[in-house]
C-alpha cells in the first residue's frame, strides 16, 4: 500500500483532534472503500468519524483493523518520512517504508482498546456552512478571554457566535439555510475538537444539544460531534 505522507498524516491529525479531546488510542479500519476511524475522546466530550477514500492512496490494500494506543506519536513517526510511504501489516507490526528509511510500529489487539463504533442518531434544527478561516478568527476572538463559553444562536438566515468573558465578541454571519431559534453553548472541547479541520465546514445544531461539524473534501470526510456545555441548574 502506498500513499503521499502528507495526505495520510493530514487525515490522521484531523481525526485525532487536539488538546483535551486528543485521541490516545483508536482502531484504524482499512476496509474495502478506504481507511475509517470511529472513536470517542477519553473525556467523552467529542466523537470523530473519519473516512479517507481508497482513491486517496496511490496503491490501496485492505489491511483490516490496525489498533494503536499511542496515536499522537504514531502520527509524528509517519511525519518523519518523505513524500511517499509504503505500508504493510504483518502480525502485530505495521511496517512503514520511505526512500531510505523503515520503521516498525507495534500494534495493539483491538480487544484491549476502549472503542465504541456505534454512530449516534442525532436530529438537528439548523444547518449552515462556515469557512475554517472565519471559524479560526472567531476562536481567536474567544481566546482573548480565559475559559470563555462560546454561544451559537441562529435566526432566520443568519447565525451569531458570541462569548463570555472580559472581551465579549459577537460575530454575525449570513446563513441562508437557517430557520432560527437555536441557542447552544460550548466550552474548550469545541475548540480542541475542530482545530485541525480545513476548507468549508457544515455545522448542524439544535438548542442545548450536541453540534455536528463536517469537513467534506474530494477524497475524505471527517465528522466531529461535540457535546454542549450545560449549566447545572440545581
Amino acid at each position: 500500500m502506498k500513499i503521499k505522507t502528507k495526505v495520510l498524516v493530514g487525515f490522521l491529525k484531523k481525526a485525532r483532534m487536539t488538546g483535551t479531546q486528543q485521541l490516545s488510542e483508536a482502531v484504524l479500519r482499512f476496509e474495502k472503500d478506504g481507511l475509517k476511524i470511529n472513536a470517542n475522546s477519553e473525556p467523552q466530550q467529542a466523537r470523530v468519524m473519519g473516512w479517507l477514500n481508497s482513491t486517496a492512496f496511490d496503491e490501496y490494500e485492505v489491511l483490516g483493523n490496525v489498533g494503536m494506543n499511542d496515536l499522537a506519536n504514531a502520527i509524528k513517526v509517519l511525519d518523519r518520512f518523505g513524500e511517499t510511504i509504503t505500508i504493510k501489516k504483518e502480525g502485530n507490526l505495521l511496517t512503514v517504508k520511505g526512500d531510505s528509511k523503515t520503521v516498525d510500529i507495534e500494534l495493539i489487539n483491538e480487544n484491549f482498546l476502549t472503542t465504541d463504533t456505534s454512530e449516534p442518531n442525532l436530529k438537528f434544527t439548523d444547518t449552515f456552512e462556515i469557512k475554517t478561516d472565519v471559524l479560526s478568527s472567531i476562536i481567536k476572538d474567544v481566546q482573548m478571554n480565559k475559559d470563555a463559553i462560546i454561544s451559537i444562536k441562529t435566526a432566520p438566515k443568519n447565525v451569531m457566535f458570541s462569548n463570555t468573558g472580559k472581551y465579549k465578541f459577537v460575530n454575525t454571519l449570513e446563513a441562508p439555510t437557517c430557520v432560527g431559534g437555536v441557542k447552544v453553548d460550548f466550552g474548550q472541547p469545541f475548540i480542541d475538537a475542530t482545530a485541525e479541520l480545513d476548507g468549508v465546514l457544515q455545522f448542524s445544531v439544535a438548542s442545548n444539544y450536541p453540534c455536528k461539524v463536517m469537513e467534506k473534501l474530494e477524497k475524505s470526510i471527517v465528522t466531529i460531534i461535540v457535546a454542549p456545555r450545560i449549566e447545572d441548574t440545581e
